[in-house]
C-alpha cells in the first residue's frame, strides 16, 4: 500500500503558511480515504520526509535567488518558506507535521513517533482520533468528552 504514495507526482505545497497536498496527492487521499492515507503515511514517514525535503530545497533556491540575484519575487515569498523551515526543523527533531485538507481535516505525521503503534485491533474516536483498546473504553470516552455523539457508539457501558 505504501507504494501507492511513493509516486513522484505526489507532494506537498505551501498555501500561505499552511502545508497542503498538491492536486495529485489530494486525489490519492480521496481515493484511499483519509484514514488509510493517515495510517500509511504514519507507518512510512520517509514518504513525507521526501516531500518535505523537496520543499526545503525550494526554500534554499528561493533564499539564494533573493540574496544573490536580488530576485524580488523570491524575496517576497521567502517569509512563507522561512515559516516552513521552522516546522521542518521540528519535523527533523521528531515533531508533528500537519497536512491540511479540504473540509478542515488534517493528516498529522511524525518522523520519529514518540510511541509505538500496536498491531492489535483498537477502537478510535471519530471526533478527536484518540485510540482505545476496547469498545467499553471508547463508549466511556464518548460519554465524557462527546455526550452529544454517544448514539454513534451502541454498546452500553
Amino acid at each position: 500500500m505504501a507504494n501507492a504514495f511513493e509516486d513522484s507526482s505526489l507532494g506537498l505545497k505551501l498555501k500561505g503558511y499552511l502545508l497542503v497536498p498538491n492536486d495529485a496527492l489530494e486525489n490519492k487521499i480521496a481515493v484511499y480515504t483519509l484514514r488509510i492515507a493517515q495510517d500509511v503515511l504514519a507507518e512510512h514517514p520517509e514518504i513525507v520526509d521526501v516531500w518535505l525535503q523537496k520543499l526545503h530545497r525550494e526554500y534554499l533556491s528561493k533564499r539564494n535567488a533573493c540574496e544573490f540575484e536580488n530576485d524580488p519575487v523570491a524575496c517576497f515569498n521567502l517569509s512563507i518558506y522561512e515559516e516552513f523551515e521552522k516546522h521542518y526543523k521540528s519535523w527533523e527533531d521528531g515533531g508533528l507535521i500537519a497536512i491540511l485538507l479540504p473540509g478542515d481535516r488534517a493528516i498529522r505525521i511524525s518522523k520519529k513517533p514518540l510511541f509505538s503503534v500496536s498491531k492489535t485491533p483498537a477502537e478510535s474516536c471519530d471526533e478527536c482520533r484518540m485510540t482505545f483498546a476496547t469498545v467499553r473504553e471508547l463508549v466511556r470516552h464518548y460519554g465524557e468528552k462527546h455526550p452529544a455523539m454517544i448514539e454513534k457508539v451502541t454498546m452500553p457501558i
